[in-house]
């Protein structure tokens, strides 16, 4: 008798991406402090970088580097640099120095005014910031004391003397066309100004640094900030800085530099200050991150667009220009047997120099080896299908991966899906894994027969909360994905109903 079944063992409900491996190249050598690097506005080929006490400045998007006329008077570090986008040859700088100071040039470079002197500025912070609505004012954190430029730091009024209670201010931040200003505290926290910075509140405490904090300019209310010691980990807003979350992704690392692009909210760039892999990059408002190796500790981190990234690290001043950071965009992948072979199905929404996927077969999900290549579509914005035949069953549970090439020989590995050629004797519901989650997880199930199935998801006061599937399969092994990021932390219960078959079990959500 000729046997005929097939089993899908792996149903995608969320969207992925194959990211690649990306090298950070360092460009030009130097001694990098807070955030030394400015990219002018109108001509993001033009980038400026401080190190020591000199002003390098590039012509060719952060390839080569010529410095800008003479040493900074006084300088022996460059805490941040600040360029008149209206007028490039105006250039800020904060240094450190025997006194702390604010310098400034009109010519390039040629000559240095201090403007400010006798400060106490964070020694590792970004002590000046620009005002994204009024480009002619600055900002500026020295000691407790908050002050403001109007002529784009020539001259410098304090408007408040008492941010917080520690002379140690990392960073400034200001949400465009508001009167919000947020400073991040070394010891203390973050504060809040709500009136152009005469008076603060503290909106969120630790005994730690908060080295970096960066506004989203196309999403009103979205702030990011990164913490060092005190717990480490990354914090959100979305209510302007009023409160803040830590976003579980980043747990404990010690985190630094963070920035949002900001001609796209989308794009986050991050990295920590000594823990592997040193830099993190998303494309999706921080919804996943793709880390990316770099080789020195950081400081401050720069995104200019999809293709162009920046960081002042430990080294110098480093680069990541690729145009691969468009990923493939794996849209579903599963594992079927018909009439006693496995089959493998793909799909994808986007390719860029796709080259192809090597498939990969393991038996322990740990080594896998090279068993196949199908050739990928190059670049295509269109959705593309893709199938791969295996002419036997395996008798034992056999894991199956992809592994995306480019043209460049840049990899990525997709997720790995599982089959296992014996078809289940009896219906089944299996404890979800992880568990507890957050916010995604896995529910399996087996079925001996093709049954019509229904997963439904309630609290614990019965309340339904969502109805995962509800839809017919057929004989085999599978699993769903649930996000459950919509709902709040607790305990729910799942329930499968699959012809007279029905089962529960609880799962716990911790956010």
């Amino acid at each position: 008798m000729k046997v005929f079944f097939t089993a899908l063992f792996s149903v995608l409900l969320t969207t992925a991406t194959f990211s690649q491996f990306y090298t950070w190249e360092l460009k030009q050598s130097g001694s990098s402090l807070g955030g030394p690097i400015d990219v002018e506005l109108f001509n993001a080929n033009n980038v400026y970088y401080g190190s020591d006490n000199k002003v390098y400045k590039s012509t060719d998007r952060g390839e080569t580097f010529t410095q800008m006329g003479i040493n900074v008077p006084q300088a022996t570090e460059i805490k941040c640099v600040i360029v008149d986008d209206s007028n490039p040859s105006t250039i800020v700088v904060g240094i450190e120095g025997t006194t702390d100071k604010v310098v400034k040039t009109t010519n390039s470079g040629s000559s240095w005014t201090i403007t400010a002197d006798g400060l106490s500025f964070s020694f590792f912070g970004i002590p000046i910031t620009q005002d994204p609505t009024h480009p002619d004012t600055l900002y500026m954190m020295n000691g407790t004391n908050f002050s403001r430029s109007t002529d784009f730091g020539s001259t410098w009024t304090t408007i408040s003397t008492s941010v917080g209670s520690n002379s140690a201010p990392c960073d400034i931040e200001v949400f465009p066309d508001t009167s919000i200003i947020l400073v991040g505290d070394n010891g203390t926290g973050i504060f809040r100004s709500t009136d152009y910075g005469v008076t603060w509140a503290q909106t969120y405490s630790t005994s730690g640094e908060i080295p970096t904090i960066s506004v989203d300019f196309q999403n009103p209310g979205i702030a990011w900030a990164t913490k060092w010691s005190g717990g480490g980990g990354m914090l959100k807003s979305t209510n302007f800085g009023q409160t803040w979350t830590l976003v579980p992704y980043f747990g404990s690392i010690n985190m630094w530099g963070i920035h949002i692009q900001e001609s796209d909210g989308n794009i986050i760039l991050a990295n920590s200050y000594s823990t592997s892999p040193g830099s993190w990059r998303s494309t999706d408002a921080g919804a996943t991150w793709i880390p990316i190796n770099i080789p020195a500790s950081g400081y401050q981190v720069v995104s200019i667009d999809t293709m162009t990234q920046f960081a002042a690290q430990g080294g110098g001043f480093y680069k990541l220009d690729s145009p691969y950071f468009i990923p493939v965009e794996l849209t579903s992948f599963s594992a079927s047997i018909i009439d006693g072979n496995t089959t493998l199905n793909w799909t994808t929404a986007t390719e860029l120099n796709n080259l192809g996927f090597e498939i990969e077969k393991s038996l322990n999900n740990e080594k896998f080896e090279k068993i196949g290549f199908v050739p990928g579509y190059g670049t295509t914005s269109e959705n593309k299908s893709y199938n791969f035949f295996i002419s036997n069953l395996p008798s034992q549970k056999t894991y199956y991966r992809l592994k995306q090439v480019d043209f460049d020989g840049t990899f990525e590995y997709s997720s790995s899906v599982e089959v296992n050629g014996v078809v289940p004797v009896e219906f089944g519901l299996k404890q979800n894994y992880p568990n507890p989650f957050n916010p995604s997880t896995k529910i399996g199930f087996t079925l001996p027969i093709e049954s019509n199935v229904k997963i439904t998801v309630y609290n614990l006061i019965g309340q339904k909360v969502g109805e995962l599937v509800n839809s017919k399969f057929l004989a085999g092994n599978h699993s769903i994905d649930f996000n459950a990021s919509n709902l709040s932390s607790g305990i729910y219960l799942y329930k499968i109903e699959a012809g007279n078959f029905t089962s529960v079990k609880k799962m716990q959500l911790m956010k």
